[in-house]
């Protein structure tokens, strides 16, 4: 009797309460995954000097100027090459997240029977075997 009341919790635990921690796990994960990756501050200073290394030209010579000019310029060119190969790299694995949660939602309901389903079919095996 105490086996089909815990039975009982566990498929109305499994199909009710189960989702709301599912779907916050997975609001966790994407939340991580956005913050680690600095996705929407990347985004901010996409075209800023890479690690803010610029110089001043100077007022009296062409040369200094287009010195400075060119490399502010490179240092922008750096900082948006970085910023984007992390940028795709935080979408990569936003996306792979997004995918593998929703093959486990699929999944989650399934769960049950499948395990349902290995236990006798180990238990079929273990007696093939020992006939």
């Amino acid at each position: 009797m105490a086996f089909i009341q815990v039975l009982w919790f566990y498929i109305l635990w499994h199909y009710t309460k189960a989702w709301q921690d599912i779907f916050r796990i997975i609001g966790n994960y994407l939340w991580f995954i956005g913050n680690f990756f600095s996705i929407n501050l990347l985004l901010k200073t996409l075209l800023s000097p890479w690690r803010r290394l610029s110089i001043k030209g100077g007022k009296g010579a062409e040369d200094s100027f287009f010195g400075a000019l060119l490399i502010n310029t490179l240092m922008r060119v750096v900082g948006f090459l970085i910023r984007s190969i992390t940028i795709i790299f935080g979408a990569a694995a936003l996306f792979a997240t997004i995918a593998l949660s929703g093959a486990f939602l699929v999944a989650w309901p399934l769960l049950p029977i499948i395990v349902f389903f290995l236990f006798f079919g180990g238990l079929g095996q273990i007696v093939k075997a020992v006939l």
